[in-house]
């Protein structure tokens, strides 16, 4: 088998939403887990057999995955995108962008809580580590893949059409992939909200023994008295938004030009 399509991002922008809406289709097989990050490895080539395991329906017309991690170059593997091309020349890859200051403070607060993030001011965290902002340079992590699949294999995607209408996004999603629409049930969406007292520290992710699963019931009781819980967006300030504005302005108007779509909304927050 070879996988298909890939789901790449951004992250915090409704990507497990989308997954679990594409995994409802019939001909579609989404990985089990869902990111599960493989070209992000070095050695991805000795484990081939390892990933296709992931993929539980041998019989199906196409297989996906959506590892955000794709696009947060160049913090994992810096040859990703030919590596990727390497596995199979004519993957096709999907992208979805949000409001680049929305989504880096739904990043921010989802590191947060997760444990990937120490410190607890925002402003701080965003300007002294890049790969907040690098994420939100969408041309500048999509280009790559433009240049190699070539623009007939990849499709670009708005987190905001996506919440107004998501079954309209689902349907272009299925005949990019080339299978037939199908309605999809609405509760599988907007799911993994950062704001969510279920989402727990990254240590708790995949327990196997049972003393493990009980210490994981025993921090998600927790979890909703944990004081340190960010349930709230942030404030960023004006000094920290201008500073990421300059930062990644140039590279919106990139997005537009290749999505032939007015993004100044962008500005504003």
């Amino acid at each position: 088998m070879t996988v298909d399509f890939l789901l790449i991002g951004a992250a915090k922008s409704a990507t497990t939403s989308l997954s679990n809406a594409l995994s409802q289709h019939p001909d579609i097989c989404f990985s089990n887990p869902k990111e599960p990050e493989f070209f992000c490895k070095d050695n991805w080539r000795n484990n081939l057999e390892t990933y296709h395991s992931l993929f539980k329906n041998k019989s199906a017309k196409l297989y996906g995955e959506g590892s955000t991690n794709y696009s947060k170059f160049p913090h994992y593997n810096k040859n990703i995108h030919h590596d990727i091309f390497d596995y199979n020349p004519n993957m096709k890859i999907i992208y979805m962008m949000r409001h680049p200051l929305e989504r880096i403070v739904s990043h921010y607060v989802h590191s947060y809580n997760r444990g990937h993030e120490s410190i607890d001011d925002i402003n701080t965290a965003l300007i002294s580590k890049s790969h907040y902002t690098d994420t939100a340079l969408y041309a500048m992590q999509i280009e790559p893949y433009i240049n190699l699949f070539g623009i007939h294999n990849i499709l670009m995607l708005f987190f905001e059409d996506f919440i107004s209408n998501p079954q309209h996004v689902i349907d272009t999603t299925f005949n990019f992939l080339g299978v037939d629409s199908i309605t999809v049930n609405k509760k599988v969406l907007n799911s993994n909200k950062s704001f969510n007292r279920s989402v727990i520290h990254h240590k708790y992710d995949h327990p196997t023994t049972v003393f493990e699963k009980i210490r994981k019931i025993v921090f998600i009781i927790k979890n909703y008295f944990n004081s340190d819980f960010i349930n709230r967006r942030p404030n960023i300030s004006s000094e920290t938004k201008a500073y990421i504005m300059n930062t990644i302005k140039e590279d919106i108007h990139k997005i537009e030009k290749l999505t032939n779509r007015d993004l100044s909304y962008w500005f504003e927050y």
